[in-house]
């Protein structure tokens, strides 16, 4: 889903929107700009259809997460339900990958953040 550009959103606010919870955020990773997001776990399909400034909801937690968010410069991964382990975080602090966390399932914060980022009602 592509974002509309006249309703910025940062992912900052999809942090207090939601209650997610920060794994591993830099001040910068906070100013992006939301253009939009994906839903999806199969790194190779993310990887060729997510694009720049996407948030992209997993439920995958291996370091591979981060090196996939880093390559297409995505704006936050937003792991559902699912533990993130300790080496996943820092390779995503080194890496300046944000990483958020939510209980919620990917199939509701999908419809949340669609929601929120202008699509239909």
């Amino acid at each position: 889903m592509r974002h509309r550009k006249e309703e910025s959103m940062q992912v900052r606010d999809l942090i207090s929107k939601f209650g997610l919870e920060e794994l591993a955020i830099s001040t910068e990773g906070r100013l992006r700009v939301i253009e939009g997001g994906y839903s999806g776990d199969v790194l190779s399909h993310v990887m060729a259809h997510a694009k720049p400034g996407y948030v992209w909801l997993t439920v995958q937690t291996h370091e591979n997460v981060v090196a996939v968010a880093s390559l297409l410069d995505l704006a936050c991964v937003i792991v559902c339900g699912r533990e993130v382990p300790d080496a996943t975080r820092e390779r995503a602090r080194k890496e300046g990958v944000t990483i958020l966390w939510t209980p919620r399932s990917n199939f509701e914060m999908s419809g949340l953040l669609y929601q929120a980022l202008g699509g239909s009602r």
